[in-house]
């Protein structure tokens, strides 16, 4: 259910080895708390530390590759939300869609897809009503 995933969204470790200005953004403006970190091990070592609601991962730096990440924030928390960000012009071949299908609790969504879902989890948001309404894919 949307309103159910988006209220995952409360406390989100982003993981980006470039800027991510907007997005910080778009979360600041919805009212979570986001923690960025610059690459896969620091993500896995604040994992282990803080508890977040879910993680978005951008890009994972040189010290971890994506794989690698998401399987060890897997191994952090079975529950944690795992959110990749996709550019969809190339996600028919993409190594985030295969690695989402493989492991639970993994999606991917494209840029819109994450700003629509943080806006339907806004407080008084008819939209949240609607599950099949997000634009994203869930894997």
């Amino acid at each position: 259910m949307v309103t159910g995933l988006a209220g995952q969204l409360e406390k989100t470790l982003l993981v980006s080895s470039r800027g991510c200005e907007e997005i910080e953004k778009c979360f600041t403006e919805a009212g979570r708390t986001v923690v960025k970190v610059g690459d896969g091990a620091e993500a896995v070592e604040k994992a282990r530390r803080e508890f977040f609601d879910s993680v978005l991962i951008l890009s994972t730096g040189k010290t971890m590759d994506l794989a690698e990440t998401v399987f060890n924030l897997r191994d952090v928390s079975a529950a944690m939300e795992i959110i990749m960000v996709v550019d969809w012009a190339d996600a028919s071949g993409n190594l985030m869609v295969r690695i989402a299908k493989s492991v639970p609790n993994t999606m991917v969504l494209n840029f819109q897809g994450l700003r629509y879902l943080l806006k339907v989890a806004e407080p008084g948001s008819r939209k949240g009503q609607n599950k099949d309404a997000v634009a994203k894919k869930r894997i």
